[in-house]
């Protein structure tokens, strides 16, 4: 990539023929080198990778935009399903719309599939050969219909002005073509050059019209649904024009003795790739940084008074480290809050099962969670379950004015109405091991915890440290 920017080979590969292809393929043949640098970091194992995909057919070209360059599609109807293009040109009308017999036939209650062989056709199919024929038919239909709305501003179809063409169009026959009576009355077409009065450039052999004459070339009005028709006359379009399509390149390569349009253009360009980085620049700076309360409390002041309480009855003497701390914090997080003894020890069986706690840490874990809820402020938080203002284990995030996102999870925040106080308590719990070690930490955590719900609810917020 650095090889094409240098000696800006993207402008000369842009200037081919096949310009826009090129380069989008040049491009996808970087993307392809960037993937197999993850993996490999030979050159000549990634040339041989891709002469090897070639020779299997699996080098396809990039894709490029269709309206943004010039060019022909040529695609089946049944292909072109699901798109649009500003231009649909019909083709190879004389193509038959069903053929003269059916081609199979399928007995789905018999689960059998009939269809000829070696020139001859079993008694089944041909005994269906009306129903399979009026199928095909109607599969035609919806041939010709899906073809006719494939285009978003033009469609263009072939027709003879003398007689319908018989073939896979009939069914769009009848917004082609005008009614007998009206076919040599013809309106002046919009944006089109001026129109003979044959719509027909030869007739054969013969040479004889038909009975009233051809379509007389300009605009007409069908009669089913009253669309819009223009009947071209042949003689205006010029035919076996030769290509141009060397005039681009031969214009942008031409000779500039006074060297201005260059100039011009490596302006142009150098304004371009300035811009470029600049963009690049902007984009890469982040719009918002995210960081978790615990990672961000190691760095910031501490902006709310906290409340410690240390939960009374708590052995020192007990098992500690994370699988510990792991089991207490997921029992306060699920066990109900007026949970007795018993329930809590069947809790902490099942979730000792998760961390693989042992029967020591289990005992404790269930002493400590016990203490817990007989505590006063867990005592207030029991009271305001049944009203429904208690959060637990809820996520939270804090705008700073320094444009960072902080989340965190509180342990636990309620709805507090007192005398003295009216508005929500945020509680964390900490083992004593745990505050020991970063209680200045824990406290701005808390603090953090306190400042966002306050944003949220606009109400006082306070904040307790719970220590197990």
């Amino acid at each position: 990539m650095m090889l094409l920017e240098a000696v800006r080979a993207h402008a000369g590969i842009a200037l081919w023929p096949t310009g826009e292809q090129a380069l989008a393929n040049s491009f996808r043949l970087v993307d392809k080198a960037r993937k197999f640098e993850r993996r490999a970091s030979s050159f000549r194992a990634f040339v041989e990778q891709m002469e090897a995909d070639a020779e299997r057919g699996e080098a396809d070209e990039a894709p490029i935009v269709e309206e943004g360059t010039e060019g022909v599609r040529v695609i089946t109807v049944h292909k072109a399903k699901g798109l649009e293009f500003p231009v649909i040109i019909l083709a190879d009308p004389t193509y038959q719309m069903t053929r003269d017999a059916p081609s199979r036939h399928v007995d789905p209650v018999g689960r059998r599939w009939f269809e000829p062989l070696c020139g001859c056709a079993p008694i089944e199919l041909l005994e269906a050969s009306d129903e399979e024929l009026r199928r095909d038919r109607a599969e035609a239909i919806r041939v010709a219909y899906v073809a006719a709305t494939r285009a978003r501003d033009l469609l263009v179809a072939p027709v003879c002005g003398d007689a319908p063409i018989a073939g896979w169009l009939d069914p769009l026959q009848p917004i082609l073509y005008p009614p007998a009576s009206a076919k040599r009355t013809a309106g002046a077409a919009p944006g089109c050059p001026a129109f003979g009065d044959d719509s027909v450039l030869d007739r054969g052999s013969e040479g004889i019209p038909p009975p009233g004459g051809s379509v007389r070339p300009g605009l007409h009005v069908s009669s089913a649904g009253g669309a819009a028709v223009v009947w071209w006359d042949p003689a205006v379009l010029r035919l076996d024009v030769e290509e141009q399509a060397p005039v681009r390149q031969q214009h942008l390569l031409q000779a500039d003795p006074e060297g201005g349009a260059a100039a011009a253009g490596e302006q142009t360009y150098a304004q371009w790739k300035a811009a470029r980085g600049e963009t690049l620049a902007r984009a890469s700076r982040p719009s918002m940084t995210v960081q978790t309360v615990t990672s961000l409390a190691g760095a910031q002041p501490v902006g709310q008074a906290i409340q410690v309480e240390i939960v009374p009855g708590i052995e020192h003497e007990r098992p500690t480290g994370r699988r510990f701390g792991a089991l207490v914090h997921s029992l306060l997080a699920a066990i109900d809050l007026d949970a007795d003894l018993e329930a809590i020890r069947a809790a902490a069986a099942v979730h000792a099962r998760l961390v693989a706690a042992t029967e020591k840490e289990i005992d404790a874990a269930v002493t400590a969670v016990a203490a817990a809820l007989a505590h006063p402020i867990m005592r207030r938080a029991a009271a305001e379950t049944g009203a429904g203002d208690v959060r637990r284990e809820t996520p939270v995030l804090l705008h700073c004015e320094d444009r960072t996102l902080v989340e965190g999870v509180v342990d636990l925040a309620f709805r507090q109405e007192t005398s003295d106080f009216d508005g929500w308590a945020v509680v964390d719990f900490k083992t004593s091991r745990e505050f020991e070690a970063n209680q200045a930490k824990y406290t701005v955590q808390v603090g953090l915890y306190v400042e966002a719900i306050h944003r949220a609810t606009r109400l006082p917020t306070k904040g307790t440290l719970l220590i197990l």
